[in-house]
């Protein structure tokens, strides 16, 4: 083989290979349902209480979700002209998720997780006929690599008004 053919042999070949397809760079998107699940434990390890949240989440570009529920309570600020003045605080609980991707059998995502409540205790305010109540906050902000199908506990922390904790268990089902 003269030196012309094997320079013409080698093109051919490139360009064969510039013509197949490269990597997908953008995966197709899944849809998941999420189920989240806030219990409180007690100090003997029982589940004295359990709200469930669901959510749908895709894979890809805007695949994040917000839930957010709860009350807004009255808090007494102090007294003008004869009357009490109030601020309003929202207790609840909210829920971020973003940055949803497959990895192999398993979701990841950013999860952020807030418990606001109004504690037991209450504290005097001078020249007002009741207590502010303490208002207790739970927040959370992580990175999470769950089992897809399975459910997992991606949080706890104590309870501060008694000596149970709080958790939050995720599961992951894929609805597409």
């Amino acid at each position: 083989m003269g030196m012309a053919a094997a320079v013409l042999l080698m093109s051919s070949g490139l360009r064969a290979q510039d013509t197949e397809k490269p990597p997908e760079a953008n995966p197709p998107e899944h849809y998941y349902k999420l189920n989240l699940t806030v219990e409180e434990v007690n100090d003997a390890g029982k589940v004295d209480n359990t709200r469930s949240y669901i959510a749908t989440v895709a894979t890809g570009r805007g695949g994040g979700q917000q839930i957010r529920t709860g009350s807004r309570v009255p808090i007494a600020t102090g007294t003008s002209s004869g009357s009490t003045q109030f601020q309003y605080i929202d207790v609840g609980m909210n829920f971020d998720v973003h940055q949803v991707k497959e990895i192999g059998d398993k979701l990841s995502f950013t999860l952020t997780a807030e418990l606001t409540s109004l504690g037991q205790e209450q504290h005097p305010v001078v020249g007002l006929p009741v207590g502010d109540p303490v208002i207790r906050q739970n927040k959370w902000d992580s990175s999470v690599l769950i089992p897809i199908g399975k459910s997992t506990v991606v949080y706890s922390a104590d309870d501060l008004d008694s000596k149970g904790k709080m958790q939050v268990e995720v599961t992951a089902t894929r609805v597409d």
